[in-house]
């Protein structure tokens, strides 16, 4: 598949939020095609928000201070971000305690904002889990393929069984688009009994549907009312501008 044909320029303008909404759809349509797309749109809005810091943060007069200076919420946020290369199997590692991963998420690897170069970098899990004590986990579909939804759930079920005992535990996000909402219907869905196992046994395990998918289905399928999700599932308004939210937050990427 070729690359999408979006520009830089075009890129700065949807991170500044200069697009219309048609505009704005066809650059995340982009992204969903083409992940380095994605990967060059979370360093622009990391770029963004250094040079907003900066004029919010004017330099003033030096002062002695004791020790080194703490770490900016944004500093300790940008560190954190690691964006997965898309259609690899992937998993998460975690620093103080071993995580057994299911056998089929295994060869994993990462793309890690690096702080020297203020860019994302290629590194080994194991690398990433021990700079990084990361708990804050987004798993991501689009393909209707059950065996990736079971390695989905099987990821995020091992995560959270890892963490359990700390004092706030992981949180996980599995969000579905495009085909992958199949797995999120009613009716459709080949783990509805499972998700429901998953959602009563962990709190902090969410299940998110795209909306934009759902209405392609609904216009697709000619339906009268919205598509019919599993019970507890949450909606998300654009899946991709959600992953990037997360991704600016410091959260986990692993597209499964």
């Amino acid at each position: 598949m070729s690359r999408p044909d979006i520009s830089e320029e075009r890129l700065n303008a949807f991170v500044d939020d200069e697009l219309d909404a048609a505009e704005k759809e066809a650059v995340f349509e982009a992204m969903s095609q083409d992940p380095s797309l994605l990967q060059q749109t979370c360093e622009l809005r990391q770029l963004s928000e250094l040079v907003r810091h900066a004029y919010d943060q004017p330099p003033q007069a030096e002062r002695y201070r004791p020790g080194p200076r703490p770490a900016t919420p944004w500093g300790r946020a940008a560190a954190a971000v690691v964006l997965l290369a898309l259609g690899t199997l992937l998993g998460w590692f975690g620093h103080q305690k071993p995580l057994e991963l299911p056998e089929d998420s295994a060869n994993l690897q990462a793309m890690v904002w690096g702080d020297e170069d203020r860019a994302f970098e290629n590194a080994d899990l194991a690398t990433v889990a021990d700079r990084n004590e990361l708990k804050r986990v987004i798993l991501h579909l689009n393909t209707s393929s059950p065996d990736k939804f079971g390695q989905a759930l099987d990821t995020a079920e091992q995560l959270l069984k890892t963490y359990a005992d700390d004092n706030h535990g992981a949180e996980i996000e599995v969000v579905a688009n495009a085909s992958a909402i199949k797995m999120l219907r009613a009716g459709s869905s080949p783990y509805a009994d499972r998700v429901r196992r998953l959602q009563e046994q962990y709190f902090n395990l969410t299940f998110l549907a795209c909306k934009d998918a759902m209405d392609h289905i609904r216009e697709l399928e000619g339906l009268k009312t919205d598509v019919k999700l599993l019970p507890g599932v949450d909606v998300t308004p654009s899946a991709l501008e959600h992953i990037l939210n997360r991704l600016n937050d410091g959260w986990v990427y692993i597209n499964i």
